[in-house]
């Protein structure tokens, strides 16, 4: 699977191991190694067409005003990124450092695009033009760097970067770039200012208190944990953990920069395998789902278009919500196309056998009516992955309490709702985490 960028203190053998790096002399020049601790993230403002978007990027860095000189590349490796899973929501990917100063701009080199959409109910791989550029994104503000944590949050507007009215489908990947700051109270940190939820990956040093993830961008992230560290699926705490481990970390950001982790998940061995992407096929009695695949953990150079899923008596099912301790029905009679899960297995056969399957957050966009203060009717676009799977033609939404309200729902508005989707029978319900004007 593949995840968004970070940027906090990195121990000795790092720096060095980065340093030796940008000594190198890559063709994306050496990494920015001195500064403050920046987050850097990805998201997704949608394009509902699209069930895949991912992108691979080798270098970003930032053009720095009068007074201030550009950096290095922020990025120590280059990034697989998958935005459609995103919308709605940032991610971290990755850890570096910004010196203090004002910038300007930022440039980013990306390449080898892999797009699907959905064709008929079949998702569809198609291959856009070009397949590698640089794009220089001029921030609207002026982005100014202290000597506190500092996030970069790239949004990428999907609607903008990719025409799918052309033959080959044009492909200009357009960004905006805002940056926030940690809130002086740590309990008050959302996904764009520190909070960090559902970072996967494989741990590949444990030094108590602290474990290294590689994500499944492919970077490493350090996390610490403490007394009130929450550790789940068959691990109590940080000495139950194994190097090789495939894990899900929940996290909040410190005021020194530093990752703590409030939730660790033990998702499998180093055998095993995860693999997420919206249901586009499965059987009644239920004993194969197919997913338009979006993330794995797998690291594969071109990822399939599609991936099976075998369950059984003996697969679990679960929802993740997250704080806000969203519940609703999912199991293998309540189950339907359109909706997003990840699968978890402990072997990488192929199809791969379901020890979990997780119902995962997705982001819908549609027009609204019916509202009321905590419900409303969401009306999606008939050309969008989620219709074209689902044939739903309308979602009944209900607001989580907490969920966050970018926007209110008022009747005939257009809006993007992030949340669980849930199906009984015929009938899609939606429950929203976050309502924005996906923007």
């Amino acid at each position: 699977m593949k995840r968004v960028l970070f940027v906090t203190l990195f121990s000795v053998v790092f720096a060095l191991a980065f340093a030796l790096t940008g000594c190198g002399g890559s063709k994306n020049g050496p990494v920015q190694l001195t500064g403050t601790s920046t987050a850097v993230q990805f998201g997704d403002v949608t394009n509902d067409q699209i069930a895949k978007f991912e992108l691979t990027v080798s270098s970003i860095t930032l053009k720095g005003d009068t007074g201030t000189t550009d950096t290095a590349n922020l990025l120590t490796a280059p990034v697989e990124f998958e935005f459609s899973h995103s919308a709605g929501a940032f991610e971290v990917v990755s850890l570096s450092k910004v010196p203090a100063g004002t910038y300007v701009s930022a440039t980013l080199n990306w390449s080898n695009p892999e797009i699907a959409t959905i064709n008929n109910g079949v998702p569809t791989k198609i291959t856009p033009s070009p397949t590698s550029g640089t794009v220089t994104i001029t921030f609207a503000s002026k982005i100014t760097v202290g000597t506190t944590p500092t996030f970069l949050n790239f949004d990428l507007d999907l609607s903008k970067s990719l025409d799918l009215t052309k033959t080959p489908p044009a492909l200009t990947p357009t960004f905006t770039v805002t940056a926030t700051a940690t809130p002086a109270n740590q309990n008050n940190e959302d996904n764009g200012d520190g909070e960090d939820d559902d970072v996967h990956g494989k741990v590949t040093a444990i030094n108590a208190p602290k474990f290294t993830i590689q994500t499944n961008a492919g970077t490493s992230i350090d996390f610490t944990t403490d007394s009130n560290t929450q550790f789940k699926d068959g691990i109590t705490k940080l000495a139950d953990l194994k190097t090789g481990d495939i894990v899900e970390v929940d996290a909040m950001t410190q005021s020194d920069g530093t990752k703590l982790a409030t939730k660790v998940e033990r998702e499998g061995g180093e055998t095993g395998e995860e693999a997420e992407g919206l249901i586009s096929a499965l059987d009644n009695p239920l004993t194969k789902i197919t997913i338009a695949h979006q993330v794995d953990s797998m690291h594969s150079a071109s990822s399939p278009t599609t991936v099976d899923i075998t369950v059984n008596a003996q697969t679990q099912y679960s929802v993740r919500s997250d704080k806000l301790g969203v519940t609703g029905t999912f199991d293998a009679t309540h189950i339907g196309k359109g909706q997003r899960i990840e699968a978890d297995s402990d072997g990488q056969a192929s199809p791969i056998v379901a020890r979990k399957v997780k119902l995962r957050e997705q982001a819908l966009v549609g027009t609204v009516s019916n509202a009321t203060a905590t419900t409303f009717t969401l009306t999606p676009s008939t050309t969008s992955a989620f219709a074209s799977l689902s044939g739903a033609t309308s979602v009944a939404v209900t607001i989580a309490n907490g969920a966050k309200l970018q926007v209110t729902p008022t009747n005939n508005a257009t809006v993007r709702v992030r949340g669980l989707v849930f199906v009984s029978g015929t009938t899609y319900t939606m429950t929203a985490v976050r309502v924005d004007n996906n923007q």
